[in-house]
């Protein structure tokens, strides 16, 4: 059953429902209480029962009672509309407007009485005890002022009821916001705590919003809250006086007005939602503040600042280290000692002066020693280690040669006896396929033994060159002449293009022969069915590029860097041809030779370029 729930809950259709509903509740909060404002009822009624001990009553009819009072005692002539009774007396002269001048007379309204009397207020026994505010206290009144005040009840009684009325009418819509207000706030709860939740799972998943950073969003949440703001507050408030017959009818302008900040109220309400959801996820996840660019740039300045003193880029490198870390203390020790020298300076201390001034000469020799005696641990390990890697690269040439030269004998010998047997008469047709797999496998073998052999010497640089000035034109035509019955059966066409003229370099032929065979080999085995392959030759700068290119028939998942390693093949799918080795022999053969080889990958398009210097002597002659 719970599991059930939790996979309803966080279902992404229940969470969007819920969504939605609140986004419906918090408009419908807005647009009743825009209503609410149209009808210009006062919503204290709702809080406090009696209108005499309303704010409204005392902010407007008392204090302009006591406004009134204030322009009598200046002279001022006022009109009254009889809403209360008033007895003012400076001592010389007295205003009123009641034939009963009697204190008496006044305290009977004891709901809202007011007297002022020597200095001191008194209040009718059922007036609300609110404080004077100091403006009316103290507004042009003294001990010899008399001041009394009274509301009639039958203003009171008129007022009350139209308080009442408005109570009544105020109530379902308090009533109805209360609820949409309640209730939106439990859904939002509840959105709160299934956010980033999916059923059956109980990872924290996150959305493409996720991936904005934090202060973007709180800049977009403001933004948002301020365009929402300002709309509400250009919307009409009172409502018009056209209608005085039906008092509580809106106006056009307020009817389009409300439809607007139903509207907007929606959108925003979407808007801030989705990204206060966003907040929550990454609360949830811990990232909010990692998660912003401010927090970025601080800890990127922070990290930079601290990477200058804690070494972490010698961390590796223990000499290096303790020279970082001497660093530091002589920059820091001789830092001190001037500020020390300075201050001494300053206050025309020679003496300590001429103190800091000596300690700064062995902080310098121990520096100085201590970075020499590192400077030659650090050159005798790296001495010790070029020497061990140069005797591991010896014993691992030698090894490959000896093992090599080691494995001809044998494997002729192989070759020579299975050649014989399968000569043989009256073998069995199972024996002669035996034989015949024998035969493939071995001068496979042989082949690869051949391959490893040479491709150590020319590692080793323990090659015998036989340099010559060779037409680098006529090697590849010869080549692909040989090679004419490879490519016949690959069904590739070979497209040539060789300059007229010759060019002639400075190289051996037989290994610069190797080269190319090996390299057309590779295409052809390798191209995609039905393609071409592009044998090409030019002279550019003073060198002779030649380039071969084919159209790969498999997926080229690799560098550049790893096809040329040992024993890499392309098509990993490939085990019965080639050893690994063509592509690196080639390599290796081409700088043994003078020139350079690269190998360019774009795509499905496979690309090698080979070039030598032009022998510039032939030229002339």
């Amino acid at each position: 059953m719970a599991i059930k729930l939790r996979s309803f809950s966080t279902h992404s259709v229940t969470k969007t429902i819920v969504f939605i509903l609140v986004v419906i509740l918090i408009t419908a909060t807005v647009s009743q209480m825009q209503y609410v404002a149209y009808r210009d009822i006062n919503p204290d009624c709702l809080f406090v029962r009696e209108y005499k001990d309303s704010e409204y009553f005392f902010r407007n009819d008392v204090y302009n009672s006591f406004m009134l009072a204030y322009d009598i005692l200046n002279g001022k002539e006022v009109e009254q509309d009889g809403t209360f009774y008033y007895y003012i007396d400076d001592g010389e002269k007295t205003y009123t407007n009641s034939e009963n001048t009697d204190k008496s007379f006044f305290e009977q309204y004891d709901k809202a009485f007011y007297a002022f009397e020597r200095g001191i207020w008194s209040l009718g026994r059922n007036t609300n005890p609110r404080p004077m505010p100091i403006r009316i206290m103290y507004n042009g009144l003294n001990n010899n002022h008399t001041v009394y005040i009274a509301f009639t009840d039958e203003f009171l009684e008129q007022k009350q009821k139209a308080w009442a009325d408005d109570r009544s009418k105020l109530l379902p819509y308090a009533a109805g916001i209360l609820s949409c207000i309640i209730l939106s706030l439990l859904l939002i709860a509840f959105l709160v705590c299934v956010t980033g939740r999916k059923p059956y799972d109980l990872e924290l998943h996150f959305s493409k919003l996720d991936m904005i950073y934090s202060d973007i969003l709180l800049v977009c949440f403001i933004m948002s809250s301020i365009v929402w703001v300002v709309s509400v507050a250009r919307s009409p408030y009172r409502r018009s006086i056209i209608y005085q017959a039906q008092p509580f009818k809106l106006s056009i302008s307020q009817i389009y007005s409300m439809i607007w900040v139903a509207v907007i109220t929606a959108v925003i309400s979407v808007v801030c939602g989705l990204i206060l959801l966003s907040v929550v996820r990454r609360i949830k996840a811990g990232r909010l503040i990692k998660h912003s660019i401010i927090f970025i740039i601080l800890y990127k300045v922070y990290d930079f600042f601290k990477s200058l003193f804690d070494g972490r880029m010698f961390s590796r490198y223990p000499l290096t280290k303790s020279l970082f870390y001497r660093q530091v203390a002589f920059i820091t020790a001789s830092a001190l000692l001037m500020f020390l020298a300075f201050l001494s300076l300053i206050s025309r201390e020679e003496l300590f002066f001429l103190i800091f001034g000596a300690l700064e000469f062995p902080i310098i020799y121990w520096y100085i020693k201590g970075n020499n005696k590192t400077y030659e641990d650090i050159n005798k390990g790296f001495n010790e280690s070029l020497e061990e890697q140069m005797r591991s690269e010896r014993m691992k040439i030698d090894l490959v040669t000896n093992v090599s030269h080691d494995l001809k004998t044998p494997l002729t010998s192989i070759i020579s006896y299975v050649d014989l047997l399968s000569k043989e008469e009256g073998l069995s047709e199972s024996a002669g396929d035996y034989v015949k797999i024998l035969s493939e496998k071995s001068n496979r073998l042989k082949h690869i033994v051949s391959d490893l052999f040479d491709l150590a010497k020319s590692t080793s640089g323990n090659i015998q060159l036989d340099l010559e000035n060779i037409d680098i034109k006529k090697l590849i035509e010869q080549t692909l002449a040989d090679m004419s019955s490879e490519i016949e059966k690959s069904g590739l066409a070979v497209k040539v293009k060789l300059p007229e003229k010759s060019v002639n370099i400075i190289s051996d032929g037989k290994k610069l022969y190797r080269v190319f065979q090996n390299v057309i080999d590779n295409a052809l085995k390798y191209s995609l069915s039905g393609t071409r392959v592009f044998v090409e030759l030019e002279e550019a700068d003073g060198r002779a590029i030649a380039t071969i290119k084919n159209t790969a028939g498999y997926e080229m998942d690799f560098t550049s860097d790893e096809i040329l390693q040992r024993f890499n093949r392309g098509d990993k799918s490939r085990t019965t041809e080639g050893s690994g080795l063509g592509l690196s022999i080639a390599e290796s053969f081409s700088k043994v030779c003078g020139g350079s080889f690269k190998v360019d990958i774009d795509g499905d398009l496979f690309k090698v370029t080979i070039g030598f210097n032009i022998d510039s002597r032939r030229l002339l002659t």
